[in-house]
């Protein structure tokens, strides 16, 4: 039996090992009574933009009065936030009743940290009587843990070449696993325009009578301090000057407006213009002014792409800050940053993050920090506006540091 709330988030971790795909979790479930069939779901899956578009979603649909469950991952600031009910996070209580409840059992059935956290939020949000529950999904699609869920609309971001090693080296691989959350019957948007992704979606939506819905190009897009454009007849307001929400947000309103001609939503245009009045922490996010901080989780080669492309709007001076996971294509995602400005390079506490060192092998012209603490502290001395990027177990270490740094 855990004391503490932090004693069980531990233990919860400790079982961080994946089990991808070779797991007793959906046996496990069926002993609970599967749970997860009794929700009303909502499912998000792609590369990139998984995370911006569950909150867009998750947003909308508590904007329109529906008390609304969200799973995404990482965490940020605390374990506990990958499970949050109309935005906050799942009470410490609960958390630990269900760890000291179901320990045995999950040690029994071998269940790995991330499918826990998923039956906790089946159970939590069944519990709490929520009216809808979003979910991002953790890896892939087809043998994430995440889809056992009966979703009733998805969106597949976009589909890009990472975790390779798990989800295949081709697009159409990789597609295929992403595609593997399509079910029969179900509205599927995606902002995806590879030919090769689409031919997939398009075979595996046939063979399931799902209809796949792609979304339309934004228009008279503006971007000053915010971001206005117009997608069919809504002109939309995002409060963020980062490019790439543009294509989370229009797959948002696409899926929302699907449901809504179905039946399956009561909502007005201004809930859903009001709903996207949201920000996603730790994406483009803005943690400090004097000098400008900007964090910003792009983890992969697609999500540096779209970094810069908002960067290259800003008319400020910058210093970089990086770090990524050794399982990353950090090698390109560095050489596309080193044009953006100043690049300091550094590492941080993970077993799988890699070495400032290595990081920086064959690069000429950056500055290597090992300790992230004193990179941070040297761009901030800097007098530009810092950029901070790379892996979101970065991103979460950085964040907790300015976020307590406000509150003092």
């Amino acid at each position: 039996m855990f004391s503490g709330v932090n004693e069980a988030m531990q233990w919860v971790m400790s079982r961080r090992k994946s089990s991808y795909g070779n797991s007793r979790f959906r046996e496990y479930l069926e002993y609970l009574g599967n749970p997860q069939l009794k929700l009303k779901c909502l499912h998000v899956a792609g590369t990139n933009g998984k995370g911006s578009t569950a909150n867009y979603l998750r947003s909308i649909l508590q904007k329109a009065g529906y008390k609304t469950g969200s799973f995404t991952s990482p965490h940020l600031m605390s374990h506990l936030d990958r499970i949050r009910i109309n935005d906050e996070n799942i009470k410490d209580g609960y958390f630990l009743k269900a760890v000291n409840d179901h320990q045995q059992d999950w040690e029994a059935y071998g269940l790995s940290m991330f499918e826990i956290d998923t039956v906790i939020s089946f159970l939590y949000f069944l519990d709490e009587k929520v009216d809808w529950a979003v979910y991002e999904v953790g890896l892939g699609g087809r043998l994430d843990p995440t889809n056992v869920i009966k979703p009733l609309g998805a969106v597949i971001t976009n589909i890009e070449m990472d975790h390779m090693e798990l989800l295949g080296d081709t697009i159409e691989e990789i597609a295929r696993e992403k595609a593997g959350i399509i079910k029969e019957g179900l509205p599927v948007v995606t902002f995806e325009k590879k030919p090769e992704a689409l031919r997939v979606f398009r075979e595996v939506c046939r063979q399931q009578g799902a209809r796949l819905i792609r979304t339309r190009e934004a228009e008279n897009v503006v971007i000053s301090n915010h971001i206005e454009y117009d997608y069919q007849s809504y002109h939309v307001t995002l409060p963020t000057t980062a490019e790439y929400q543009i294509l989370n947000s229009s797959a948002a309103i696409a899926l929302m407006r699907r449901l809504r001609r179905k039946g399956l939503v009561k909502l007005t245009k201004r809930d859903i213009l009001e709903g996207l009045q949201t920000n996603w922490a730790g994406r483009y996010e803005t943690v400090r002014e004097n000098p400008k901080v900007i964090l910003d989780g792009a983890h992969n080669e697609n999500g540096i792409d779209a970094l810069c492309h908002s960067l290259q709007a800003m008319k400020e001076d910058r210093v970089i800050v990086f770090s990524a996971l050794k399982d990353k294509e950090y090698g390109r995602m560095l050489e596309k940053l080193r044009d953006q400005g100043e690049l300091i390079i550094t590492q941080f506490e993970n077993s799988r993050a890699q070495s400032a060192q290595k990081l920086a092998e064959g690069l000429e012209d950056v500055t290597v920090i090992e300790d992230w603490k004193e990179a941070v502290d040297t761009a901030l001395k800097r007098g530009k506006t810092v950029i901070i990027t790379g892996s979101l177990y970065f991103i979460s270490l950085v964040r907790e540091r300015f976020v307590r740094e406000k509150g003092q």
